[in-house]
């Protein structure tokens, strides 16, 4: 007997699984107990790269990082967090979308990305004017 619950069909264990649904729990069970991914060093990097420099794509990407973990950019930009994707030229945009696909599930580890943003924020003091002041 098969219920539909709206998250998918429910399998009495009652009955036999053929083996398309025993096939399916096991490939359930796999990617249950695979690892989280690592960081996306490379895609990190780049956006690290294009957020030091002093453009409107900069911009958007060092808003977008700062959007990601829910912190403010640093030099006071308040930009629309995944809407700032737009600005950005398409290796850069892939990045990005790398980036939030790694983000949006478990993790191997956040500090790759939190170092990130702290150098970030050492290298900017907060913007007057909105300029962008890079620190000496």
């Amino acid at each position: 007997m098969k219920h539909d619950t709206g998250n998918g069909p429910i399998i009495d264990l009652a009955r036999e699984q053929t083996p398309a649904q025993q096939a399916e729990v096991l490939a359930q069970i796999r990617q249950a107990l695979r690892p989280p991914p690592a960081a996306p060093a490379e895609a990190i990097h780049l956006l690290y790269e294009t957020a030091c420099a002093d453009t409107g794509g900069s911009q958007a990407a060092r808003n977008f990082l700062f959007w990601l973990v829910g912190q403010s950019d640093p030099t006071g930009y308040a930009g629309d967090g995944g809407l700032e994707l737009r600005r950005l030229d398409r290796e850069r945009k892939q990045a990005a979308l790398e980036i939030l696909r790694w983000w949006s599930g478990p993790t191997k580890s956040d500090q790759p990305l939190y170092d990130t943003l702290a150098k970030l924020r050492d290298q900017f003091s907060p913007a007057d004017d909105d300029d962008l002041k890079p620190n000496p």
